[in-house]
């Protein structure tokens, strides 16, 4: 298990000296947020005969997890460069 532990902090400090690790997380949850509301508007399109709100609570449910991913990412980012 040393090994492990011990590569995986080689790792951070050799690939995140200039933030790249960072940087490539904030892209992708950029990107994921991207798709999600590409997503929900093409429910949203596709389920027009549906109620209003079962279409809000899907997207809402969907959007959500979205949401909290994308809370955990800026809020890491921002911490980490200070």
């Amino acid at each position: 298990m040393d090994k492990i532990d011990t590569f995986i902090k080689w790792a951070e400090t050799r690939l995140d000296e200039g933030g790249w690790v960072r940087r490539f997380y904030l892209a992708l949850v950029t990107a994921m947020t991207w798709k999600v509301m590409v997503w929900a508007m093409s429910y949203a399109d596709k389920a027009a005969s549906k109620s209003g709100a079962d279409v809000a609570l899907v997207i809402g449910a969907v959007a959500a997890v979205s949401a909290a991913i994308q809370t955990f990412a800026f809020k890491n980012y921002l911490d980490s460069r200070k």
